[in-house]
């Protein structure tokens, strides 16, 4: 892999990891998450005139993905309510990666020994994250649960995606789909449940919440194209990066605190995610 497609996967982390820091940063995460969306998706749809639509096979995947993704949404929101940065978006970043292999496992694609040894890495991550916690204090068990149940949810997108970016033909146009079909079921809920309330927080935090969206789609479109002219394999190992950046960010811009175990559950985690990803 050339140092320039590094450089640009390790940018694509970056973004990554900087929208789920403007969630976690707002008042609001709901709101953030819509805002998020609506931003991705405004992005997807300048590029989508230029891509041709996705074979009619893709079009069940992607509604299943805009069930998941709905989901999703809902659940990171409230898990970054009660859960740290660091703490939440490393589990959800680690764990689907995880889930998303035994699941395979399961459907008859068996996992190698490299991969079962990250598998190990990124539960001996999670637990020691776990056994960090007080769990005395309600927050901190409630925070890694709902985290896992995002993780969950990723996964569910993460295969609907896969297969059926496989069967659209084309994944940059499946992609550009997904990314602006989201805005629909997200802000029919947002909008029917709250309103006026939105659109008042949306005319405050467009310009960073739409900002935001339009990072992950970035982030989304560099980690496709990359996987086209390098390893796939080396590209999704090298964007589990994101979790040192959320690390990093969640320290400089949120203000929390970083004990040395929770540093190396972070680092446990990103290292077992890397491997399993080779593997």
């Amino acid at each position: 892999m050339s140092g320039q497609i590094i450089l640009l996967v390790l940018g694509a982390a970056l973004l990554h990891a900087s929208w789920n820091i403007i969630v976690k940063g707002g008042d609001n995460k709901l709101y953030e998450s819509a805002m998020n969306a609506l931003g991705g998706g405004f992005g997807a749809l300048c590029l989508l005139p230029f891509l041709p639509l996705p074979d009619k096979s893709a079009w069940g995947f992607l509604a299943l993905s805009c069930c998941c993704h709905l989901t999703y949404y809902l659940c990171i929101a409230a898990a970054y309510k009660v859960a740290d940065l660091s703490l939440g978006y490393t589990i959800m970043r680690g764990t689907a990666p995880m889930l998303t292999a035994l699941v395979l496992c399961v459907l008859g694609v068996p996992l190698s020994l490299t991969g079962w040894g990250g598998v190990l890495l990124l539960c001996s991550g999670i637990l020691t994250l776990a056994l960090e916690q007080k769990f005395s204090r309600k927050a901190g068990l409630k925070g890694i649960l709902y985290s896992l149940r995002t993780s969950f949810v990723i996964m569910g997108y993460t295969l609907a995606d896969g297969y059926g970016a496989r069967a659209s033909g084309d994944g940059v146009s499946y992609t550009c789909w997904i990314f602006f079909l989201n805005i629909f079921p997200l802000h029919l809920y947002v909008l029917g449940r709250y309103g006026k309330d939105y659109l008042h927080y949306l005319r405050k935090r467009a310009v960073v919440g739409i900002s935001g969206g339009l990072a992950g789609l970035g982030s989304y479109g560099i980690a496709i194209w990359a996987m086209t002219v390098a390893p796939i394999a080396l590209v999704a190992a090298l964007r589990e990066t994101s979790v040192i950046f959320g690390m990093l960010m969640a320290v400089v811009f949120l203000g929390e605190k970083l004990s040395p175990v929770r540093v190396l559950a972070i680092l446990l985690v990103m290292g077992g995610a890397m491997i399993l990803r080779l593997g």
